[in-house]
């Protein structure tokens, strides 16, 4: 029998590495298993805010400071798109919307395309909050926006980060800030869109949805922003599909994954290093192993004599 004694200090050493190196194993899959379950109040996406409001309505005065303090956090947490009515910023567009979703006053708010509707009142934190953590489909948006003389140029790229087919529709919204109406000011007020398009993404790909806006006499292009915007078309509501992602030109890009990447690449990591070091202790082990056996042999050989 050999003891703890008799062992050879190479094998020792051996084996005390690849004790540790289990439990580093064991610890990193059970962390990557843990991640999800853990995250479960991580927002999955940035929520769409479509709101309704008037210059005369004092309520619509309020809630404005309201989005610019929740876009001025810089987390990203929802994309805010101004629609006006009844005032000199009103656009057919505004007016078939607000018929589209069921709005006859002002303030009135809509969340990720109709998933979540207010009539009557102004935008809540904690709806929006609410909101973003739904269980959506993992999509991914890159805006950029280019003025070349009284042209706006937008691109949008949609890549799709769940691993199964994308059937949806991107658009993209021109929005304009810090602009003065009824003695306020205003910020994410609509002008127009660039672009509209259906788009069917397969597993782990991307397409670039481009467009263009002609900018009218009277608008800034310097306080002109993109707005894109990702509808999935396999959840559909009363009022049409709902948001998935929501991102602006002022985003390098945006991707809201369901957990921390940086905890899964350090998992994958770790687990590759693991598997490369339980390589090479197998191989050492081994000669370690012919090793003693051949010094026992000798000592057996002595002993006879």
């Amino acid at each position: 029998m050999i003891t703890e004694g008799s062992r050879h200090p190479k094998s020792l050493a051996h084996f005390a590495y690849c004790r540790l190196l289990s439990v580093m194993l064991v610890s990193t899959v059970t962390l990557t298993l843990w991640i999800p379950l853990g995250s479960s109040q991580t927002p999955t996406h940035s929520v769409f805010v479509e709101v309704f409001a008037s210059s005369w309505c004092e309520p619509c005065s309020r809630e404005e400071i309201m989005i610019r303090e929740l876009c001025e956090n810089k987390t990203h947490l929802a994309h805010f798109v101004v629609f006006h009515l009844q005032d000199s910023w009103s656009t057919t567009d505004a007016v078939n919307r607000a018929t589209e979703l069921g709005f006859n006053f002002v303030p009135s708010h809509a969340l990720d395309g109709g998933y979540s509707r207010t009539s009557g009142d102004i935008i809540d934190t904690a709806e929006i909050e609410s909101t973003s953590l739904r269980n959506v489909h993992l999509i991914e948006l890159t805006v950029t926006k280019t003025i070349e003389g009284n042209i706006l140029k937008s691109q949008v790229a949609v890549a799709e980060r769940n691993g199964y087919p994308f059937d949806g529709e991107v658009a993209v919204y021109v929005v304009e800030n810090n602009v003065y109406l009824g003695g306020n000011r205003w910020s994410y007020v609509y002008r127009g869109q660039a672009a509209r398009q259906s788009l069917l993404l397969k597993p782990n790909t991307y397409q670039v949805v481009s467009g263009g806006w002609s900018i009218p006499i009277g608008v800034s292009a310097e306080n002109l922003e993109v707005i894109a915007v990702a509808f999935d078309k396999s959840t559909v509501g009363k009022y049409g599909p709902y948001a998935v992602q929501s991102a602006c030109s002022k985003d390098s890009s945006l991707a809201i994954p369901e957990f921390d990447r940086r905890l899964t690449l350090l998992a994958a990591s770790t687990l590759l290093v693991g598997i490369l070091a339980l390589r090479v202790v197998s191989r050492k082990s081994g000669t370690t192993a012919c090793e003693c056996q051949r010094g026992s042999l000798g000592r057996v050989i002595i002993d006879e004599k």
